[in-house]
């Protein structure tokens, strides 16, 4: 038992010892919590976070009330219910979620050519 012991703190200092090793200044916000997002500047992936609240705000008002949020849910998973029977079938989550890539290729295909990738992304 105390061997287990033992290696699992060792394990664990040594999975902390790069986050330790870190440069900078220790206050610095989390990635999620940084004001050009955690995926660098927002001209790149955009302001994604930003864009899914404005989504669910139908009524502009600066907030996302509950049936706002359900509004979206109810209209989301009327589109996954394949056959309208009230349930989603795995048969038919698999459906929406390649229905979905679909669509966002074809938008980065409109955003950035037939490689679907931005030019400096390579």
């Amino acid at each position: 038992m105390k061997k287990i012991l033992m290696f699992t703190a060792f394990a664990t200092a040594l999975y902390a010892l790069p986050v330790l090793a870190q440069d900078g200044d220790a206050s610095e916000k989390p990635r999620h919590e940084r004001p050009d997002g955690p995926h660098g500047e927002k001209g790149k992936r955009g302001d994604v976070g930003q864009r899914m609240f404005d989504m669910h705000d139908t009524n502009k008002d600066g907030v996302v009330s509950k049936a706002e949020f359900l509004e979206h849910a109810t209209k989301r998973f009327a589109e996954m219910d394949l056959n309208g029977d009230g349930e989603i079938t795995k048969e038919e989550a698999k459906k929406a979620h390649e229905k979905m890539r679909e669509k966002f290729k074809e938008k980065r295909k409109e955003k950035h050519g037939e490689r679907g990738a931005p030019a400096d992304a390579e």
